[in-house]
């Protein structure tokens, strides 16, 4: 019994003694842990940044109204002829013509000394005259600089101004970086006629390509490599930058797809492409597009059988001799006759995406990776640096 009673009170002393040296420990030796233990949640709730729904909202109405004096309303109008008809309908004169508006749309200033940027198919009515309409509701008249040749994209400035600068919008650096399920913000002038609206929601995919035209017009471009959002977009949205919580430009919204809802898409946009551009006008009175300096054929499976040649998708380069520029890029990079480019930047080319397209968004002196195949059978992979055209 008694040595029962002695092992008990091992037992009991093991368990105090245990206690007691832990909080010697933690509480007199290491005395920084009690206020380690009680500040920890604190500061890793602060390093990630977690705010709550109302502090969200917050945060995207104040970068509304840091941004909204950047976004300007493009008004567009035109002279409308008016017609005389006899009572039965059969004869009409036109007796003269009145000025209308014809649509409104959206840009953004991108320098302070009143440059803008905005869709191409917004302002390439060469009969059409533009005003912009600033955020405090002052209206300018305003010109086309350049249009784009590839992209969606258009320069236009305020004309006849005194000296005054505006707000401009920062871009993202990376358009790389933008992520599937990220928020989206856009701001612009909605329906011709409702200003400064705001739309919000997400990214919903990347990469898309589209076969886009503007109303009440047959001609249609192919657009590739644009951002998918679910961002509210509607007519008159064209234009509108899209962006990121940072309050950074990340894509211009470009189009919507007439037979869904929350399907909208936006041209890539960075502080390089922006720069790049605005470069381009100053030295060239246009913007340059990339280019690699090759004449190929698209070729399909049928006429792949028919010339023996090694893949069923491709740009294939004839043996011609224009078919490569001297001094080009192509010949800077080691293509030759009879090379096939499979893929530019991991990307297939075929009859979806041909050549032309997988580059239209890239700038000069970009470089990009093509896999190519050549007149032995043999694939390669050829760094090229792009040309200006």
């Amino acid at each position: 019994m008694k040595e029962k009673v002695i092992a008990g009170s091992l037992v009991i002393f093991s368990v105090f003694a245990g206690i007691i040296g832990s909080y010697i420990f933690l509480y007199i030796l290491n005395p920084g842990f009690q206020n380690f233990t009680s500040s920890q949640p604190r500061d890793v709730v602060r390093e990630e940044k977690f705010i709550t729904i109302t502090e969200l909202q917050s945060e995207i109405t104040t970068l509304v109204k840091d941004v909204w004096p950047s976004v300007v309303n493009i008004i567009i109008k035109k002279d409308l002829a008016l017609y005389r008809r006899d009572p039965w309908g059969f004869f009409q004169e036109q007796v003269g013509s009145v000025e209308r508006q014809v649509g409104g749309w959206s840009g953004f200033f991108v320098t302070k000394e009143w440059i803008i940027m905005t869709n191409k198919h917004v302002v390439e009515d060469q009969n059409a005259s533009y005003t912009v309409i600033t955020n405090d509701g002052t209206e300018y008249e305003a010109s086309v600089v350049a249009l784009d040749p590839l992209t969606d994209l258009a320069i236009i400035k305020i004309n006849n101004i005194e000296w005054k600068e505006f707000q401009t919008i920062d871009a993202i650096v990376d358009e790389e970086s933008i992520q599937i399920g990220q928020f989206a913000i856009a701001i612009g002038n909605a329906l011709w006629e409702f200003q400064n609206s705001v739309a919000f929601g997400v990214i919903s995919g990347k990469n898309r390509s589209i076969e886009a035209g503007s109303q009440g017009s047959r001609e249609t471009q192919r657009l590739s490599w644009l951002l998918q959002t679910d961002t509210a977009i509607n007519p008159g949205n064209s234009g509108w930058p899209l962006l990121n919580l940072d309050g950074k430009i990340m894509w211009v919204n470009t189009a919507i797809a007439g037979n869904g809802q929350g399907l909208g898409f936006s041209i890539p946009m960075s502080q390089k492409r922006i720069q790049y551009i605005l470069d381009s006008i100053s030295k060239h009175w246009e913007i340059k597009r990339p280019f690699i300096g090759i004449s190929y054929i698209p070729v399909n499976p049928w006429m792949a059988w028919e010339l023996w040649l090694r893949a069923d998708y491709w740009a294939y380069i004839p043996e011609q001799e224009w078919s490569i520029q001297s001094w080009s890029s192509a010949e800077r990079a080691g293509i030759e006759n009879w090379d096939i480019i499979l893929e530019v930047d991991g990307n297939k080319v075929d009859v979806a995406n041909p050549l032309q397209t997988l580059i239209q968004n890239k700038i000069p002196w970009d470089t990009i990776d093509l896999k190519i195949v050549k007149k032995d059978g043999i694939q390669r992979n050829v760094s090229l640096i792009l040309g200006e055209m």
